[in-house]
């Protein structure tokens, strides 16, 4: 038993682009706005290919052309293909990053800052694989098998190789209804009677009452910082103050 087969030509990969785009749209004329042709000159693509596989690409309607059960199918597999292209071309170029990296960050700057730039790393970096854990502890590094942290304090760790990230700027936050009950807008001196709310794990070894009280003293304002609620993530504290 022998089995004969044709390989693809350049000319007819070059058709077969022009119908994903074309197949995409369900539209000659959009399909040509895109690929900057005429919309002649990719229905006399679409038509060559369609003789050189033998296969009945499109249903030719009056005004518009729908894709056949075939060319759904070539449609799909064309995506799927430029899909991995894309991937292994990625990978080449960033083959020297690959392999596993395990990332530890507060809750809070995880939920806030980290989550929401995953995706485009992932599309940098597809070849490593993320696992990220979150906590307000200090990390062994040694024994917990993790590679880098993020960390929020106001002076680096010691013995450790850091990168700086971002400065910070805080300032007292409230709902509005807050701000009008207790006559705040513009009159920062009513602060001290009103519920401040602390995030405990802010600084590293501090009391929890620090970031009140470095406002505070930038801006000559009397409070009693000893007074509030203590949470131990940032964003729950400003979802109790909203």
């Amino acid at each position: 038993m022998s089995m004969s087969y044709n390989n693809l030509t350049g000319f007819q990969l070059s058709k077969l682009y022009t119908f994903e785009v074309a197949a995409r749209h369900e539209s000659f004329a959009m399909a040509a706005a895109e690929l900057c042709l005429t919309p002649s000159a990719v229905s006399h693509q679409i038509n060559l290919l369609e003789n050189e596989l033998n296969i009945q690409l499109f249903e030719r309607l009056h005004r518009k052309v729908v894709l056949s059960h075939a060319g759904h199918r070539l449609l799909a597999a064309l995506q799927l293909s430029f899909d991995h292209l894309s991937t292994e071309i990625k990978a080449i170029q960033n083959q020297a990053l690959a392999g596993s990296l395990t990332i530890y960050a507060r809750p809070s700057i995880t939920q806030c800052w980290l989550i929401p730039k995953l995706q485009d790393f992932i599309q940098q970096y597809p070849l490593i694989e993320l696992s990220i854990l979150t906590g307000n502890e200090m990390v062994n590094f040694q024994r917990t098998g993790i590679d880098l942290a993020i960390y929020f304090d106001h002076q680096p760790l010691a013995n450790l190789n850091y990168q700086y990230l971002m400065d910070e700027h805080i300032g007292p936050v409230c709902s509005s209804e807050y701000a009008e009950k207790m006559n705040l807008m513009g009159h920062e001196q009513h602060l001290k009677d009103c519920t401040l709310l602390h995030d405990s794990q802010a600084w590293q070894n501090g009391t929890g009452t620090e970031e009140w009280q470095s406002w505070a003293n930038h801006f000559a304002v009397e409070l009693n910082t000893s007074k509030g609620m203590q949470f131990d993530r940032s964003d729950l504290a400003l979802l109790a103050a909203k």
